[in-house]
C-alpha cells in the first residue's frame, strides 16, 4: 500500500491567468507563493499549509501533468514508484520533466509521478525534496 501523508496541493486549467489571478486574488483574497520558472503559464497561491496551482494553456492527450489534478505527498517516493509498477497501473515519471528544471526549481518540485483514478482523474504522487 502507498503510504501518503498529507495534500500538497490541488492543480486547476484555466483558459485566461490574468484574468483568474485577479479573481484568485481580489476575489478569493489568495496570496502567490514562490513557482518555478517554467515554460508553462500559471501561479501558485498558499492556502494554509497546502496549495492551489493555476495552470494555462491547452490540455495534452494521456496522463497530463498540466491539467486538473490532487496532489498528494508520499513517504517514500521509491516504495510508491515501486508499488504503481506491480500494479501494472500506466504512470508518467516527472524525472524527465524535472531533469529539465533549473537545482532551484528542482528542489520546489521535488520527485513526482501521475496516475488516474478509475474515472480518469489525475492524482499526482510526490516527495518534497528534503532540505
Amino acid at each position: 500500500m502507498i503510504k501518503t501523508t498529507t495534500l500538497n496541493h490541488v492543480a486547476v486549467k484555466v483558459t485566461d491567468v490574468d484574468k483568474s489571478k485577479e479573481f484568485y486574488e481580489n476575489v478569493i483574497g489568495l496570496r502567490k507563493i514562490p513557482r518555478p520558472k517554467i515554460d508553462i503559464p500559471g501561479e501558485w497561491y498558499g492556502i494554509g499549509d497546502n496549495a492551489l496551482h493555476l495552470i494555462g494553456g491547452k490540455p495534452r492527450e494521456g496522463i497530463d501533468p498540466t491539467g486538473p489534478h490532487m496532489a498528494i505527498e508520499v513517504e517514500d517516493f521509491e516504495a510508491t514508484k515501486a508499488r504503481v509498477e506491480e500494479l501494472g497501473l500506466p504512470y508518467l515519471d516527472g524525472a524527465a520533466l524535472v531533469a529539465k528544471m533549473t537545482p532551484e526549481a528542482q528542489k520546489m518540485v521535488g520527485r513526482q509521478l501521475w496516475i488516474r483514478d478509475p474515472d480518469g482523474n489525475v492524482i499526482e504522487l510526490r516527495q518534497s525534496s528534503k532540505p
